[in-house]
Protein backbone atom coordinates (compact mmCIF):
# COMPACT_ATOMS: atom_id res chain seq x y z
CA UNK A 1 0.00 0.00 0.00
CA UNK A 2 2.76 2.48 0.97
CA UNK A 3 4.77 1.66 -2.16
CA UNK A 4 1.81 2.25 -4.44
CA UNK A 5 0.91 5.40 -2.55
CA UNK A 6 4.45 6.69 -3.08
CA UNK A 7 4.21 6.06 -6.81
CA UNK A 8 0.87 7.79 -6.99
CA UNK A 9 2.25 10.80 -5.11
CA UNK A 10 5.15 11.15 -7.54
CA UNK A 11 2.85 10.93 -10.56
CA UNK A 12 0.22 13.23 -9.07
CA UNK A 13 2.75 15.90 -8.03
CA UNK A 14 4.47 15.90 -11.40
CA UNK A 15 1.10 15.71 -13.11
CA UNK A 16 -0.10 18.75 -11.16
CA UNK A 17 2.83 20.80 -12.37
CA UNK A 18 2.42 19.73 -15.98
CA UNK A 19 -1.38 20.01 -16.08
CA UNK A 20 -1.71 23.24 -14.11
CA UNK A 21 1.00 25.04 -16.07
CA UNK A 22 0.03 23.76 -19.48
CA UNK A 23 -3.73 23.71 -19.30
CA UNK A 24 -3.51 27.47 -18.90
CA UNK A 25 -1.91 27.63 -22.35
CA UNK A 26 -4.58 25.30 -23.75
CA UNK A 27 -7.37 27.48 -22.35
CA UNK A 28 -5.78 30.59 -23.87
CA UNK A 29 -5.48 28.78 -27.21
CA UNK A 30 -1.74 29.48 -27.51
CA UNK A 31 1.43 27.44 -27.16
CA UNK A 32 2.94 27.26 -23.70
CA UNK A 33 5.85 29.70 -23.65
CA UNK A 34 8.11 27.14 -21.97
CA UNK A 35 7.57 24.69 -24.81
CA UNK A 36 8.63 27.38 -27.27
CA UNK A 37 11.52 28.41 -25.01
CA UNK A 38 12.71 24.80 -24.77
CA UNK A 39 12.47 24.36 -28.54
CA UNK A 40 14.33 27.59 -29.29
CA UNK A 41 17.11 26.94 -26.77
CA UNK A 42 17.62 23.35 -27.89
CA UNK A 43 17.76 24.18 -31.60
CA UNK A 44 19.98 27.26 -31.25
CA UNK A 45 22.46 25.67 -28.82
CA UNK A 46 22.53 22.38 -30.75
CA UNK A 47 23.22 24.11 -34.06
CA UNK A 48 25.98 26.12 -32.41
CA UNK A 49 27.64 22.85 -31.39
CA UNK A 50 28.22 22.03 -35.08
CA UNK A 51 29.06 25.58 -36.19
CA UNK A 52 32.84 25.15 -35.68
CA UNK A 53 32.84 21.97 -37.82
CA UNK A 54 30.78 23.75 -40.49
CA UNK A 55 33.25 26.67 -40.56
CA UNK A 56 36.21 24.28 -40.77
CA UNK A 57 34.65 22.64 -43.84
CA UNK A 58 34.55 26.14 -45.35
CA UNK A 59 38.37 26.28 -44.96
CA UNK A 60 38.25 28.50 -41.88
CA UNK A 61 40.80 27.60 -39.22
CA UNK A 62 39.11 26.43 -36.03
CA UNK A 63 40.80 25.29 -32.83
CA UNK A 64 40.39 21.72 -31.62
CA UNK A 65 38.71 22.95 -28.45
CA UNK A 66 35.91 24.58 -30.46
CA UNK A 67 35.64 21.55 -32.73
CA UNK A 68 35.06 19.42 -29.65
CA UNK A 69 31.78 21.27 -29.07
CA UNK A 70 30.10 18.76 -31.42
CA UNK A 71 30.21 16.24 -28.57
CA UNK A 72 27.90 18.46 -26.53
CA UNK A 73 25.20 18.20 -29.20
CA UNK A 74 23.61 15.06 -27.78
CA UNK A 75 23.24 16.43 -24.23
CA UNK A 76 21.87 19.89 -25.07
CA UNK A 77 18.14 18.87 -24.92
CA UNK A 78 18.76 17.06 -21.64
CA UNK A 79 20.51 20.09 -20.11
CA UNK A 80 17.77 22.48 -21.25
CA UNK A 81 15.15 20.16 -19.71
CA UNK A 82 17.07 20.17 -16.42
CA UNK A 83 17.29 23.97 -16.54
CA UNK A 84 13.51 24.36 -16.87
CA UNK A 85 12.77 21.78 -14.17
CA UNK A 86 15.26 23.42 -11.80
CA UNK A 87 13.56 26.74 -12.44
CA UNK A 88 10.32 25.31 -11.00
CA UNK A 89 11.94 23.09 -8.37
CA UNK A 90 10.58 19.89 -9.93
CA UNK A 91 13.84 18.24 -11.00
CA UNK A 92 13.81 15.42 -8.44
CA UNK A 93 10.12 14.65 -9.00
CA UNK A 94 10.64 14.69 -12.77
CA UNK A 95 13.43 12.12 -12.51
CA UNK A 96 11.35 9.89 -10.24
CA UNK A 97 8.34 10.06 -12.54
CA UNK A 98 10.43 8.85 -15.48
CA UNK A 99 11.54 5.67 -13.72
CA UNK A 100 8.81 4.94 -11.18
CA UNK A 101 6.69 2.74 -13.48
CA UNK A 102 7.66 -0.93 -13.38
CA UNK A 103 9.06 -2.55 -16.52
CA UNK A 104 6.45 -4.99 -17.79
CA UNK A 105 7.18 -8.30 -19.52
CA UNK A 106 5.06 -7.14 -22.44
CA UNK A 107 7.37 -4.15 -22.87
CA UNK A 108 10.48 -6.37 -22.88
CA UNK A 109 8.79 -8.71 -25.35
CA UNK A 110 8.02 -5.73 -27.61
CA UNK A 111 11.70 -4.74 -27.59
CA UNK A 112 12.75 -8.32 -28.43
CA UNK A 113 10.29 -8.42 -31.34
CA UNK A 114 11.50 -5.03 -32.59
CA UNK A 115 15.15 -6.08 -32.43
CA UNK A 116 14.41 -9.42 -34.12
CA UNK A 117 12.60 -7.69 -36.99
CA UNK A 118 15.50 -5.30 -37.49
CA UNK A 119 18.16 -8.00 -37.43
CA UNK A 120 16.22 -10.39 -39.69
CA UNK A 121 15.53 -7.65 -42.21
CA UNK A 122 19.20 -6.58 -42.16
CA UNK A 123 20.33 -10.18 -42.72
CA UNK A 124 17.89 -10.61 -45.62
CA UNK A 125 19.19 -7.39 -47.17
CA UNK A 126 22.81 -8.54 -46.80
CA UNK A 127 22.03 -11.85 -48.54
CA UNK A 128 20.03 -10.42 -51.44
CA UNK A 129 22.22 -7.35 -51.98
CA UNK A 130 25.44 -9.35 -51.61
CA UNK A 131 26.55 -7.13 -48.73
CA UNK A 132 27.80 -9.81 -46.37
CA UNK A 133 30.41 -7.37 -45.09
CA UNK A 134 27.76 -5.04 -43.64
CA UNK A 135 27.61 -6.69 -40.20
CA UNK A 136 31.39 -7.10 -40.03
CA UNK A 137 32.01 -3.46 -40.88
CA UNK A 138 29.38 -2.32 -38.36
CA UNK A 139 30.37 -4.70 -35.57
CA UNK A 140 33.82 -6.21 -36.21
CA UNK A 141 34.02 -7.93 -32.80
CA UNK A 142 31.99 -8.91 -29.75
CA UNK A 143 33.69 -6.12 -27.81
CA UNK A 144 32.58 -3.65 -30.47
CA UNK A 145 28.98 -4.87 -30.13
CA UNK A 146 29.06 -4.47 -26.34
CA UNK A 147 30.68 -1.03 -26.52
CA UNK A 148 28.37 0.29 -29.24
CA UNK A 149 25.23 -1.00 -27.54
CA UNK A 150 26.30 0.47 -24.18
CA UNK A 151 27.24 3.83 -25.68
CA UNK A 152 24.10 4.05 -27.81
CA UNK A 153 21.88 3.12 -24.86
CA UNK A 154 23.35 5.89 -22.71
CA UNK A 155 22.98 8.48 -25.48
CA UNK A 156 19.46 7.22 -26.21
CA UNK A 157 18.58 7.56 -22.52
CA UNK A 158 19.79 11.17 -22.47
CA UNK A 159 17.78 11.90 -25.62
CA UNK A 160 14.62 10.18 -24.45
CA UNK A 161 14.59 11.85 -21.03
CA UNK A 162 14.48 15.17 -22.87
CA UNK A 163 12.41 14.49 -26.00
CA UNK A 164 9.84 12.02 -24.71
CA UNK A 165 10.22 12.33 -20.93
CA UNK A 166 10.07 16.13 -20.94
CA UNK A 167 8.84 17.67 -24.21
CA UNK A 168 6.32 15.01 -25.28
CA UNK A 169 4.98 14.60 -21.74
CA UNK A 170 4.71 18.36 -21.26
CA UNK A 171 3.11 19.09 -24.62
CA UNK A 172 0.65 16.18 -24.40
CA UNK A 173 -0.80 17.71 -21.25
CA UNK A 174 -1.33 21.04 -23.01
CA UNK A 175 -2.35 20.11 -26.55
CA UNK A 176 -3.18 16.40 -26.50
CA UNK A 177 -1.23 13.29 -27.41
CA UNK A 178 -1.64 13.47 -31.19
CA UNK A 179 -0.43 17.04 -31.55
CA UNK A 180 2.43 16.28 -29.17
CA UNK A 181 3.54 13.30 -31.29
CA UNK A 182 3.54 15.39 -34.48
CA UNK A 183 5.30 18.39 -32.91
CA UNK A 184 8.03 16.33 -31.23
CA UNK A 185 8.61 14.35 -34.44
CA UNK A 186 9.08 17.50 -36.54
CA UNK A 187 11.34 19.26 -34.02
CA UNK A 188 13.37 16.06 -33.53
CA UNK A 189 14.00 15.95 -37.29
CA UNK A 190 15.07 19.63 -37.38
CA UNK A 191 17.39 18.97 -34.44
CA UNK A 192 19.13 16.14 -36.34
CA UNK A 193 19.81 18.21 -39.49
CA UNK A 194 23.27 19.60 -38.51
CA UNK A 195 24.42 16.10 -37.65
CA UNK A 196 23.32 14.79 -41.07
CA UNK A 197 24.41 17.79 -43.13
CA UNK A 198 27.59 18.87 -41.33
CA UNK A 199 29.01 15.78 -39.66
CA UNK A 200 27.90 13.15 -42.17
CA UNK A 201 27.90 15.44 -45.25
CA UNK A 202 24.68 13.91 -46.58
CA UNK A 203 22.99 15.22 -49.71
CA UNK A 204 19.45 16.62 -49.70
CA UNK A 205 17.84 13.38 -50.91
CA UNK A 206 19.57 11.40 -48.17
CA UNK A 207 18.61 13.96 -45.53
CA UNK A 208 14.99 13.77 -46.69
CA UNK A 209 15.01 9.97 -46.34
CA UNK A 210 16.54 10.20 -42.86
CA UNK A 211 13.93 12.80 -41.94
CA UNK A 212 11.12 10.37 -42.82
CA UNK A 213 12.89 7.59 -40.92
CA UNK A 214 13.31 9.83 -37.86
CA UNK A 215 9.66 10.91 -37.82
CA UNK A 216 8.54 7.27 -37.99
CA UNK A 217 10.87 6.32 -35.14
CA UNK A 218 9.65 9.30 -33.10
CA UNK A 219 6.06 8.16 -33.62
CA UNK A 220 6.82 4.65 -32.38
CA UNK A 221 8.90 5.84 -29.41
CA UNK A 222 6.16 8.27 -28.43
CA UNK A 223 3.52 5.54 -28.51
CA UNK A 224 5.77 3.28 -26.43
CA UNK A 225 6.20 6.07 -23.89
CA UNK A 226 2.45 6.63 -23.68
CA UNK A 227 1.86 2.90 -23.26
CA UNK A 228 4.55 1.85 -20.78
CA UNK A 229 5.39 5.13 -19.01
CA UNK A 230 8.98 3.99 -18.51
CA UNK A 231 11.86 5.86 -20.10
CA UNK A 232 14.18 2.82 -19.94
CA UNK A 233 11.96 0.84 -22.33
CA UNK A 234 11.78 3.78 -24.73
CA UNK A 235 15.57 4.22 -24.55
CA UNK A 236 16.11 0.52 -25.17
CA UNK A 237 13.85 0.69 -28.24
CA UNK A 238 15.76 3.77 -29.44
CA UNK A 239 19.03 1.86 -29.07
CA UNK A 240 17.57 -1.09 -31.00
CA UNK A 241 16.69 1.17 -33.93
CA UNK A 242 20.30 2.42 -33.99
CA UNK A 243 21.92 -1.01 -33.71
CA UNK A 244 19.67 -3.60 -35.36
CA UNK A 245 18.30 -1.72 -38.37
CA UNK A 246 21.56 -1.46 -40.31
CA UNK A 247 20.20 -1.87 -43.83
CA UNK A 248 20.16 1.34 -45.96
CA UNK A 249 17.68 3.86 -44.58
CA UNK A 250 15.37 3.79 -47.64
CA UNK A 251 14.66 0.09 -47.05
CA UNK A 252 14.23 0.61 -43.32
CA UNK A 253 11.67 3.34 -44.04
CA UNK A 254 9.61 0.92 -46.13
CA UNK A 255 9.88 -1.75 -43.44
CA UNK A 256 8.82 0.64 -40.69
CA UNK A 257 5.88 1.91 -42.71
CA UNK A 258 4.71 -1.68 -43.22
CA UNK A 259 5.02 -2.35 -39.47
CA UNK A 260 3.04 0.78 -38.57
CA UNK A 261 0.28 0.11 -41.13
CA UNK A 262 0.02 -3.56 -40.09
CA UNK A 263 -0.14 -2.64 -36.41
CA UNK A 264 -2.84 -0.07 -37.13
CA UNK A 265 -4.94 -2.62 -39.07
CA UNK A 266 -4.57 -5.27 -36.35
CA UNK A 267 -5.37 -2.74 -33.62
CA UNK A 268 -8.50 -1.58 -35.43
CA UNK A 269 -9.69 -5.17 -35.92
CA UNK A 270 -9.30 -5.83 -32.21
CA UNK A 271 -11.36 -2.75 -31.39
CA UNK A 272 -14.11 -3.74 -33.82
CA UNK A 273 -14.32 -7.29 -32.44
CA UNK A 274 -14.71 -6.13 -28.86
Amino acid sequence: MNKNAGKNNVHSTTGKYICNKLKQAKERGIWDYETLLWTALVLILSYLCYLPMFLEKKSIHISQVLLSSKYLFIIVPFLVSIFIMLKHGYLKKWFKALFVEKIKLQAIFSCIILGSIGLCFSIIYCLFADRKDLFISSYPSVLAVVFNCSYLFVTALLEEMAWRGFLLNKLAAAKGKKIALVYVGIIWVIWHIPMWAVRNSLEFREILMYAIWTILISLILGILFYRYKNILIVSLSHMIFNTCFIAPVKYNVILLMCIIVSSFIIFNKKINTV
